[in-house]
């Protein structure tokens, strides 16, 4: 997903007043500043759909449940985003958006990999419910995944051919079936 330039300050009642009536375009939001978000690239949305597929088959028959890029995430008052996928195990959840998310994924685009790897992976840290994330590059056969330990985080990094492991959800699969029908260069 490809991040548009940044907005001035707006309060978080005005941000949810745009962002519920806005049909088009989705607005993340962050201690006051607001970011529009555009769409991705065809491997993004591959990649994202394949990953999206391979965990609602493997969580279908417990409490746990998947959402796509649509689906909004409050990770603190005045902190809102819009992962790639998020995973949610909890009862608690309402129907206008995800209060407790336990498992983020974001995609990495070239125009998005910084702020993924930065701001966003520093919001991801400070909310309390997120035990794991995973970033998954889109243009090589690379998946890094971030576990919550008492010590800290734990960094773990998969390529080609290697099994992804997410402890959390107790869930092991092939990194190349995250790329299924992707053609990346060699």
């Amino acid at each position: 997903m490809t991040a548009l330039p940044e907005y001035p300050f707006m309060s978080v009642q005005d941000y949810l007043l745009l962002d519920n009536a806005s049909q088009d375009v989705r607005y993340e939001y962050v201690d006051g500043q607001l970011r529009m978000l555009a769409g991705g690239s065809l491997h993004h949305s591959r990649i994202a759909f394949n990953f999206a597929k391979l965990l609602d088959d493997r969580l279908s028959d417990g409490p746990c449940a998947v959402y796509n890029s649509d689906t909004r995430v409050q990770l603190a008052a005045g902190r809102y985003v819009y992962p790639d996928l998020t995973v949610t195990c909890d009862e608690r959840e309402a129907d206008d958006m995800i209060r407790y998310p336990r498992v983020i994924v974001e995609v990495l685009s070239p125009s998005t990999e910084a702020f993924d790897r930065g701001l966003k992976f520093a919001l991801y840290r400070a909310c309390l419910t997120v035990e794991e994330y995973v970033l998954v590059d889109s243009s090589r056969k690379t998946v890094e995944v971030y576990s919550k330990e008492e010590a800290g985080w734990l960094y773990a990094a998969y390529s080609a051919g290697e099994t992804v492991v997410l402890r959390n959800l107790n869930m092991r699969f092939a990194v190349d079936v995250l790329y299924n029908k992707v053609h990346l260069p060699e």
